[in-house]
């Protein structure tokens, strides 16, 4: 206070100690605060003691910086002899140092969460106006309106807690939803061989030498079905009525004998021991004969096991809507149904070892797994935040994906943030058909009277396979013939007289990148990305042999996640041409589930393989007409053919 007013640094002189804080608040990044307290007594005039929120606030701070010290990473990681590939990789410590980093961030942001929204309630409140604060307001003539001032004071509180909350949740998304990079996938061992895939066979010249022993199970199959490899294949026949589904089987024994001469394995334990590895991977699965009432077999061919192989991408037709979340092996993962005990059961050891039961039940009160789940569940993956709404352009030329791909990349993506924090949850993809007409172009007056039914099922681009009642796959599914009769009304939004629903699911692998494409060469010549294409076959019920009226392939790159697309198919028929229209509409949609712990009790039972399932039930529903045939070639085209038309 000087002769000419009062003063602070280079701000004055002011005739008022009131218009010199007013002119230091304007110059700063908040405001200060000169107004009454708000009339809910969140703060208290009475006493010299600091106010509740001054003392809550510097709380909470403390604690934040305490958390963000006790989560920050090593500076220096640990030193390891050795320079070689593994000194690049991620430890365990390390690891385990990242994951209590990445849930110390979403804890913080959580509870920081629950204040604001608390004290955001309390500052939005409505005020009565009959407030005695309020009336002394409007009687002191401090204010127009004492409810604006209220709402004023109440903004000037909660402005300082919204910037802290917007920066924790800046931190969290770079933390638990970075760029996923290709280092970050779990990478397979890459094939030590050269292939010449082409329509009519497979040919392998290995470039390595022989007795290699870290080869994965991809590339033993895909050496296995080569020429003069000396296994055979064999073909199941699952026959029910006029109708067989196909299965293409190797033997176990031929499978060792193989593994040994090729120089893969050097004993017959070592072999056994081999094959019981890709069993546990699910890269082949086991068929026990003994087990299926077939009709009749060979008879130079042993009893005993064979197996089947395994797709990452395998499909399942689920029959009704409660079967979209059966626990179930599909692919080479287990599923279990979706639940929070499962994701609190994943979390429990992390905050055990943060902060101890306190911290546990910190977590469990606010419902962090649930929240947590939510919140990667619905992340935009990078490519849309960075795009931000806008058309990506390369060159020059818009360079969106379709609408399919993008879905199943946006769920790869999520599917790697679970995996990134070694949480269970997965996506699985689940696709929707609804047949909902029937029309021949050649009837002016309409359909004819007719029972009609539908074979379908999903399959990747670019396979020619035929799909028809003695060459279906056990991911086929198969509708109940219905009776059509003329339609009532016409036009493009005429109700529906087929009215048939057909349910696909598949599991969405861990070990690829984002666009589906395998780190292993040899799974991906195998099995090359998603099922995409929609394959139909409508056929008339006959008395004694059914008619096909004709088939279809229908992309779905125009399905995105969430929607629907309707519109008519031709159906092409090798004789008379192009004489029927579908009309049919998707629908794709993704289901959240849990992978099932490979320590888990009674594993087969929980989760139930569809393959084998599907196998029972064509055996019981055929009557034990079931039977193997067996081909004396040593040739793979038919084999090829096979592993191009089936989804295992």
């Amino acid at each position: 206070l000087s002769d000419s007013g009062f003063r602070c640094g280079s701000f004055g002189p002011f005739t008022s100690l009131l218009d010199l804080l007013e002119s230091v608040s304007e110059s700063l990044p908040f405001e200060l605060r000169f107004d009454l307290p708000p009339s809910n007594r969140v703060i208290r005039e009475e006493g010299s003691q600091p106010s509740p929120n001054a003392v809550l606030f510097r709380k909470l701070a403390l604690s934040h910086a305490s958390s963000t010290a006790s989560h920050a990473p090593n500076e220096e990681p640990p030193s390891t002899d050795g320079a070689d590939a593994s000194t690049f990789t991620t430890t365990r410590g390390e690891k385990l140092n990242e994951r209590h980093r990445w849930f110390g961030v979403f804890l913080d942001l959580l509870v920081l969460t629950d204040i604001r929204r608390s004290l955001s309630s309390v500052a939005a409140a409505r005020y009565d106006e009959t407030d005695e604060n309020i009336r002394g307001n409007r009687e002191r003539g401090n204010g127009s309106d004492g409810l604006d001032e209220n709402r004023r004071v109440a903004d000037w509180i909660i402005s300082p807690l919204l910037g802290w909350c917007r920066s924790v949740e800046v931190r969290a998304v770079e933390e638990l939803a970075p760029y996923v990079s290709s280092s970050e996938i779990s990478h397979v061992a890459q094939s030590k061989a050269s292939m010449d895939v082409s329509e009519r066979s497979i040919e392998m010249t290995l470039s390595s030498p022989v007795g290699i022993t870290d080869s994965s199970g991809d590339t033993i199959l895909r050496s296995m079905i080569q020429r003069d490899s000396g296994v055979e294949f064999s073909t199941l026949r699952l026959v029910d009525g006029g109708e067989c589904s196909m299965v293409v089987l190797f033997s176990r024994s031929e499978a060792i004998e193989w593994l040994i001469s090729s120089g893969t394995e050097h004993s017959e334990v070592d072999a056994i021991h081999r094959l019981e590895i890709m069993e546990k991977e699910r890269v082949i699965e086991p068929v026990d004969f003994a087990q299926l009432p077939l009709k009749h077999r060979p008879s130079e061919l042993e009893e005993g096991v064979r197996y089947r192989f395994v797709d990452p991408w395998e499909v399942e037709a689920v029959e009704n809507r409660d079967g979209e979340t059966r626990s179930a092996a599909l692919g080479r993962q287990y599923f279990l149904g979706f639940g929070l005990g499962k994701i609190a059961l994943a979390c429990e050891a992390d905050f055990r070892s943060l902060g101890g039961v306190p911290l546990l039940e910190l977590w469990m009160s606010t419902k962090g797994g649930m929240v947590l789940s939510r919140a990667l569940a619905s992340v935009h993956p990078p490519w849309e935040r960075a795009a931000g709404g806008d058309l990506q352009i390369r060159g020059g030329v818009v360079a969106e994906p379709e609408p399919f791909s993008n879905g199943i990349r946006e769920h790869l993506y999520r599917n790697a943030l679970f995996r990134r924090l070694d949480l269970p949850q997965r996506f699985l993809a689940l696709v929707q058909v609804e047949l909902l007409d029937l029309k021949n172009l050649t009837s002016p007056g309409g359909t004819l009277s007719l029972s009609v039914y539908a074979l379908l099922r999903l399959k990747r681009r670019g396979s020619s396979g035929v799909l028809s009642n003695k060459t279906r796959t056990l991911d086929t599914a198969s509708t109940t013939p219905v009776r059509l009769g003329k339609p009532t009304s016409v036009g493009p939004h005429a109700p529906a007289s087929w009215g048939s629903v057909v349910r696909f699911r598949y599991p969405l692998p861990d070990d690829v990148a984002m666009d589906g494409s395998s780190c292993d060469i040899d799974r991906e010549a195998l099995f090359k990305g998603p099922p995409s294409v929609l394959q139909l076959t409508v056929y008339e019920k006959k008395l004694l042999v059914d008619h096909a009226l004709g088939t279809a392939d229908v992309d779905m790159d125009g399905l995105s996640a969430g929607g629907q697309v309707e519109e008519w198919v031709p159906l092409r028929s090798e004789k008379n041409g192009i004489h029927w229209f579908a009309r049919i509409r998707l629908t794709l949609r993704f289901e959240l589930m849990c992978l099932a712990s490979q320590q888990m009790k009674n594993l087969a039972s929980a989760a139930p393989s569809v393959g084998l399932q599907r196998i029972e039930t064509l055996c019981q529903a055929g009557g034990a007409a079931a039977h193997e045939d067996h081909k004396r070639s040593i040739s793979s085209p038919d084999l090829l053919q096979y592993l191009e038309s089936m989804v295992y």
